[in-house]
């Protein structure tokens, strides 16, 4: 899950991904219900995915730290989904890498969490059965770079030393 904030800081809404929903539930968090689920759009095309992961479709999900959009992983889709935090309309979307076989249709690469550098330049997004962390320009909806991190890359945070 992750939050939005009002302008002092309060916390304004959570967006939290459910077993068995490719999209997320957003809850008004000062009135403590459930405003709105938002599902994913279908996917353009077929990846093969392990079946065990149908149960947790979208898997990674998190506010730019400029407060302005939110972005929503798809293993199902194999890509990252963007709405706008003012309206929650979708703005755009990138296709992550994926995995190619012989013998098998495109392999997703099993997006998991997110991360951001503080200024909302560019998103981190994990790749658990492509080893690698994706690197996306969050201005140009582009990725950027696919960075080999070794065996199944799931949990990212961002740290900044000066």
């Amino acid at each position: 899950m992750t939050f939005d904030t009002n302008a002092d800081g309060s916390t304004r809404r959570i967006f939290a991904q459910l077993s068995d929903l490719n999209g997320f539930s957003v809850v008004d968090f000062a009135e403590r219900k459930e405003i709105t689920k938002v599902r994913l759009p279908e996917p353009a095309r077929e990846f093969e995915m392990d079946a065990g992961r149908a149960t947790s479709p979208s898997h990674g999900i998190g506010v730019a730290p400029d407060n302005k959009t939110l972005w929503v992983t798809s293993i199902p889709n194999n890509a990252v989904y963007v709405y706008s935090l003012a309206d929650l309309k979708l703005v755009g979307h990138v296709m992550l890498p994926d995995l190619k076989l012989p013998g098998h249709q495109p392999i997703s690469s099993v997006a998991n969490w997110v991360t951001f550098t503080p200024d909302s330049k560019t998103i981190y997004i994990s790749n658990a059965s492509l080893r690698t962390v994706t690197a996306i320009d969050t201005q140009a909806m582009k990725v950027i770079a696919t960075i080999p991190v070794g065996e199944v890359p799931k949990r990212i945070n961002t740290l900044v030393m000066n």
